[in-house]
């Protein structure tokens, strides 16, 4: 039962379901990356390591060790406190999409009330929050980032510039005069470029390892906090001690329930009942009243061992502390499970736990005993279905009788389980209890219920508790008592006083009248007319929304209205901003380019000055480009938490709207996880978009760039030969392509349903408790988790099928084509390559082709990607426009019109 002292006893945990269904897939997935990225680094450095030692010098490994160990020491010094921050950041996304999950719960009770304004406050409290924390994130991010780019990515690139050309001006790398000489240089050169540069990045993601590790302990750190907790809570750690103590107050496998010098407290340390000792025998009935907040739930909550025992002892049937299957609890509001149902009839078994497998006609006699047996048409028995959200709360308990009928245990506790239901089911149910043998232990505020009780235990909410023997009128106090008592007891045992006195004047005239053959009630309902319940098939009550969905272009249109809807406001200003750096980037990326070349002009000419100004100038560039990526990243963030905000208003101003958050689960037949969609998805959407923009921007305008660069270089063939390959690489591509779309819909949609049922249990925990449901709970979870797991791996395998194509046309087999544009190039070179000037322009030339070859594919690769990316996409921006469309149905002021509504219901007296 640890999930309901998580969620009423202990509060150190706020939102558990959050850190199973959110953190735990995050810290998974991030420590298999970090542990993939680690795995590789080791096994290239010792590589290139062994290689650089076996053919240069060892003192490179040293250098480039020292550099990362110091870049990395100093970033540790200036990184801020990225795991505390990211918890933080959990905790508020966990409490942002609590208040929705409560809203879905309570949608009737709050579009009864017209709660709406209010609940919207809550929720923007707690986004605006959230969006607070967000920003402070992410300007952490950007400074540290500028930092950490400049010392491990730009200016390490400087310093891998200097390792790789120092060997070639001096040592046994250095060229000699001769043509063949220098070609031979080319070519370890190259060799050894791509040594050093493959070490620098495997030492540099070591050294970054920390940093990853400190995002990951804010997961680590909630996850680690609920599984203490939890192990606390289920006694794992105190087993002896619970063994010597708690469990020796309780006496287990007796025929009667019995308290002796049982004192009741609750978790905050209020006494509610103080020694109280009390025997129901089997066969008897007792009915505890007392004023609301007495304890009369308490009682049970100590007696099924979900409060601890603090003084006395209990003895009860069954086994151990808890509730069993021999005292059966029936509360006010029965828990449903989602489920067929004949699963609500067995709860809390399964039907493998079931002795005797509940049979059709069973079921039948079952349902008809209540007057359900009309849900048995509704649905198919095998559809699983959330029938909390089905039935009414008077159809709920006449469910939880049916429920108790079949267990048929020896105590029942009925928590005011009859209060919606008419007096004819109350007496009914009654006369069946009495006659399976089942004691009634009844918690109600109904004095009609007297007549079926032989003891009546009243309490009242200070400690005090009085029994009252039905049979024979022992212990009624007279009016000089009731008045005695009333002037000198405070104000809560006089409301304890007033429901004594309802049930002793309940109790005399049941006395003074004696028995009847038939009650008021009785006659009243014998002369009522006979209601039919009619077809129970249940249409549409909005036919409206049987319309087609809009087409996927259609809804990119009006997502793109909402996030961009004019292009001069702040959104438009950043959106140019991201242009301009993705320029800067773009020049600054064929300056580097350009450089690269000059290094290995300058080292056939062994000219050193020059090569020491180059640097000079690579250290200014890395300055840049450490302000330019990281800008770039902060500004694509921004960008993806303002259309958040914005899609988010927008969701909400229809979604809070004409009770439209009530329409869309109870009036549309359709299942619609609003609260999953407005949450999760439109974070994931925005997220991928922003990044989408970047990832169109980029490439675009590195090919424009680069393919000018190279036509100058190589001429059109060249070009045309880069473009045909990137326009068959993309068709291959398409056509091996999965529907990723629909795979990452269906993913989410699973997603939503395991989470679901966390927020589920967490709202019915003290029920399930009660019915010692934990074991069918963790089946359904399971279930639901199972299932996840299955799409998951089959989502797995296809990127992964669908990852060797991309990685072969986008990364591997360009490698070729540089080399061939480079031979194209080199064979129409003119100039007498004896030159030692001629060689270094051709070496320069080869070197930025390269470059330019290398940044046109990652382009392309770009590119090529995006279609995956667009395919991924859809599915994302098909369930946020499912619902925005349906919401704007809902909030319509013509769509349930009363006019519309007799047309639905033509039998209905409608009072305008």
């Amino acid at each position: 039962m640890v999930y309901y002292k998580i969620s009423h006893v202990d509060h150190r945990i706020s939102n558990p379901e959050q850190r199973i269904a959110s953190d735990i897939p995050k810290f998974c997935a991030g420590l298999s990356d970090l542990v993939q990225d680690d795995l590789i680094a080791i096994a290239d450095g010792l590589i290139y390591i062994w290689r650089i030692c076996s053919y240069a010098s060892p003192k490179y490994v040293l250098w480039i060790l020292a550099y990362v160990l110091g870049a990395g020491g100093t970033i540790r010094k200036f990184s801020p406190s990225f795991g505390k921050l990211k918890a933080m950041e959990q905790q508020l996304e966990g409490e942002y999409r609590q208040v929705h999950s409560r809203l879905r719960t309570h949608a009737e009770s709050v579009a009864f009330y017209g709660g709406e304004n209010r609940e919207e406050s809550h929720i923007m409290q707690r986004f605006q929050a959230l969006v607070r924390h967000v920003n402070v994130v992410l300007h952490e991010n950007w400074w540290f980032g500028m930092i950490q780019d400049f010392l491990l990515k730009y200016l390490g690139a400087t310093v891998g510039v200097i390792l790789i050309v120092e060997p070639f001006f001096a040592g046994d790398l250095k060229p000699d005069t001769s043509t063949l000489g220098r070609a031979e240089m080319l070519s370890n050169l190259r060799y050894h470029t791509s040594v050093i540069i493959s070490l620098f990045q495997s030492l540099g993601t070591l050294s970054t390892s920390s940093r990853r590790l400190n995002l990951l302990s804010g997961y680590a750190d909630r996850i680690h906090e609920l599984l203490d907790v939890s192990r606390e809570l289920s006694g794992v750690r105190d087993r002896l001690m619970s063994r010597n103590s708690s469990a020796k107050n309780y006496i287990s496998e007796a025929n009667y329930i019995e308290f002796s010098g049982v004192k009741v407290v609750t978790p905050s340390g209020n006494v509610l009942v103080d020694d109280l000792t009390l025997r129901v025998e089997s066969g008897s009935n007792l009915l505890i009243t007392g004023p609301n907040g007495s304890g009369k739930s308490s009682l049970f909550r100590v007696l099924g061992g979900l409060w601890p025992l603090v003084s006395g002892h209990i003895v009860k049937p069954g086994v151990g502390s808890n509730l069993n299957k021999e005292i059966f609890y029936v509360p006010q509001r029965p828990y449903t499970a989602v489920g067929t149902l004949r699963d609500q009839l067995i709860y809390p078994l399964t039907a493998d736990q079931e002795t005797e497998p509940l049979s059709y006609g069973g079921m039948v006699d079952l349902l008809k005993n209540v007057d359900l047996d009309y849900l048995l048409e509704r649905y198919p028995l095998d559809k699983e279905v959330n029938w909390g959200d089905e039935l009414s709360l008077g159809e709920q308990q006449r469910l939880g009788m049916a429920r108790l009928f079949y267990h048929k245990p020896k105590f029942a506790i009925l928590d005011e389980c009859t209060s919606a239901v008419t007096t004819d089911m109350e007496e009914r149910f009654c006369n069946r209890v009495r006659a399976m043998g089942t004691s009634c232990i009844t918690i109600s505020h109904r004095p009609a219920l007297v007549a079926f009780h032989d003891v009546v235990l009243s309490l009242d909410g200070e400690g005090g508790w009085k029994v009252q023997d039905n049979r024979n009128g022992s212990f009624l106090p007279t009016e000089s008592e009731f008045d005695a008592l009333k002037s000198s007891e405070t104000d809560r045992k006089s409301d304890a006083l007033a429901v004594q006195r309802a049930f002793s004047a309940n109790t005399k005239d049941n006395t003074l009248s004696g028995p009847k053959e038939h009650s008021y009630s009785t006659q009243v309902i014998a002369t009522s007319p006979n209601m039919e319940i009619e077809s129970t098939e249940q249409p549409h009550l909005i036919p409206q929304l049987q319309c087609s969905p809009r087409p996927l272009p259609v809804r990119v249109a009006a997502m793109s209205k909402i996030l961009v809807p004019k292009i001069i406001d702040k959104q438009g200003a950043q959106l140019l901003a991201v242009a301009v750096l993705v320029l800067s980037r773009t020049w600054i990326s064929d300056r580097i380019a350009s450089l690269n070349g000059t290094s290995v002009k300058y080292v056939l000419e062994q000219d050193k000055a020059a090569f020491i100004r180059l640097i000079g100038t690579s250290v200014m560039q890395s300055a840049a480009n450490s302000i330019v990526a990281p800008s770039l990243r902060h500004l694509t963030s921004k960008i993806a938490l303002g259309w958040r905000i914005r899609m988010t208003n927008h969701l909400l101003a229809y979604y809070l709207k004409r009770n439209a958050f009530y329409k869309v689960f109870n009036m549309t037949g359709m299942e619609i996880d609003a609260d999953q969609r407005i949450t999760r998805d439109v974070e994931k959407l925005t997220n991928d978009l922003a990044g989408l923009v970047t990832g169109m921007v980029k490439p675009s305008v590195d090919i424009l760039w680069f393919t000018w660069r190279m036509k100058l270089l190589s001429g059109r063939r060249g070009v045309a030969i880069l473009y045909a390959y990137m326009l068959l690489g993309l068709g291959f591509l398409r056509a091996v392509s999965p529907d990723f779309g629909d795979l990452s819909n269906q993913e989410q949609e699973l997603e939503s349903s395991f989470r679901f049922m966390h927020s589920r249990l967490r709202t019915h925990a003290e029920s399930i408790a009660f019915f010692g449901g934990g074991s069918r709970e963790r089946a359904m979870v399971e279930a639901k988790f199972a299932t996840l797991l299955n799409h998951s791996k089959i989502l797995l395998r296809k990127r992964w099928l669908y990852g060797i194509f991309d990685d072969f046309v986008t990364k591997q087999l360009p490698h070729n084509v540089t080399w061939g544009l480079s031979l194209l190039y080199a064979l129409e070179h003119k100039g007498d390559r004896a030159l030692t000037s001629t060689q270094g322009e051709l070496a320069h030339a080869l070197r930025f082709l390269a470059s330019v070859v290398s940044q046109s594919f990652i382009a392309f690769g770009d590119i090529l990607e995006l279609h995956k990316k667009f395919l991924e996409l859809s599915g994302g921006v098909n369930r946020i426009f499912e619902l925005e469309e349906l919401l704007k149905m809902l909030s319509c002021p013509q769509m349930l019109s009363v006019c519309h509504l007799k047309k639905l219901f033509p039998s209905v007296m409608w009072i305008l």
